[in-house]
This record gives structure tokens, C-alpha cells and sequence, in this order.
């Protein structure tokens, strides 16, 4: 798995810049591909439903009182970027700036649980995502640091195929549901033709 360092490197090295061993640089494009690459990563973590970065977790109720319409109050897990779903399944709640979750229910004993989207620790970030994010980052880069500006256009087309790889790939990690019973095609070898009531 890939470090910070790692990561600006394959990222300016997409823009023909030589590898970066230290992030501690006056390179004006190694600043701005860490500067790149901390603005961005949160973004498209919080875009997606990535299985690596989305984890589950209980919410503490807040001793506190909540604002007139709403009855419970609940910390955000740290490191929250977006919300993927609450357990209960319970659809009267609201977040508001202030990393809290504002509830017209208790859940009781069972608590309140949330599935939502963070920020892991760089060496925990999967090769399929790193691939994808070195691309975004030359990517947003490309208009103010390319040599040649078409090369700006070359990396819109490969940043594209890289998020579908990506995806696709990370979608593995989730069971996909399948149909069990097929009632068409069951019922066609024992009653022949439907609606057929002599078969």
C-alpha cells in the first residue's frame, strides 16, 4: 500500500515530473499535488459508497437539548464524511454543521447505528483506488502544469476508464442479491403454455 509521499509521486509523475522522495519540497508541483491531494481525497471518498473507507458504528446520545422540533441528539463518528445509512432504518433525522444528528427517536437498547463513509489512513487505501487518485490529482493539475495542453484532454478520457475500474473492482466487496425463484420459467415445464388451462 502507498504512502502520502508515494502518492504525489505517481501523481506528478503522470505529468512527466520525476519521482518525489520528500514532500518536504520547494518543487512548486510537488506543493501543489499535496495540496491537490488533500483537498481531493475527502471528495471523492464522500462521492462514492467505497467499501474500504465505509465502516459501521454506534452513535453516542448526547446530554443535551436539542433544538425546538427535534428530541435526541447523537455525535457523528469522527472522521464522517457522508452518511450511507442509519440502523433503524429510521428516515426523521437531519445533520447540521455542527457533527451532530438530530433525531424525533430513541432507539432504545438496540442503539443507533450508523454505515457511513470516512477517510482511512493512507496505507489502508487499496492499489485500484491509489491508481485512481494519482490520475484525478495530475488531472486537476493538468491545466496549469501540463507542457502541452492536450495532454489535459488525455487525462479527462483516462480519469474516466479509472473511476469505472475502480468502482467496478471495489463493488466486488459487496454480495450482490440474486433471484432465487424464476416463476416463469418454472411454471413452463409443468403446466405448458400459461393461461393454457387444457396443458
Amino acid at each position: 500500500m502507498a504512502s502520502k509521499t508515494q502518492i504525489v509521486s505517481l501523481a506528478v509523475n503522470q505529468m512527466g515530473h520525476e519521482p518525489v522522495i520528500d514532500l518536504d519540497s520547494s518543487d512548486k508541483m510537488v506543493v501543489a499535488a499535496e495540496q491537490a491531494l488533500d483537498m481531493l481525497l475527502p471528495s471523492i471518498l464522500a462521492r462514492g459508497t467505497w467499501r474500504f473507507a465505509t465502516q459501521i458504528q454506534q452513535l453516542t446520545l448526547l446530554n443535551e437539548t436539542p433544538p425546538p422540533y427535534w428530541k435526541y441528539v447523537y455525535q457523528l463518528p469522527a472522521g464522517w464524511l457522508k452518511t450511507v445509512r442509519v440502523y433503524p432504518q429510521e428516515y426523521g433525522w437531519e445533520i447540521y454543521e455542527s457533527q451532530k444528528i438530530y433525531t424525533q427517536f430513541n432507539p432504545g437498547s438496540q442503539g443507533f447505528w450508523m454505515e457511513y463513509v470516512f477517510q482511512p489512513a493512507y496505507e489502508f487505501l487499496p492499489g485500484y483506488f491509489v491508481e485512481y487518485l494519482t490520475i484525478a490529482i495530475a488531472t486537476y493539475l493538468s491545466l496549469s502544469n501540463a507542457e502541452k495542453p492536450e495532454y489535459a484532454n488525455f487525462l479527462e478520457g483516462k480519469i474516466i476508464r479509472a473511476e469505472a475500474m475502480a468502482l467496478a473492482i471495489d463493488a466486488q466487496n459487496r454480495p450482490q442479491n440474486s433471484q432465487v425463484n424464476f416463476p416463469v420459467l418454472d411454471v413452463r415445464g409443468t403446466c405448458g403454455v400459461i393461461g393454457n388451462s387444457s396443458g
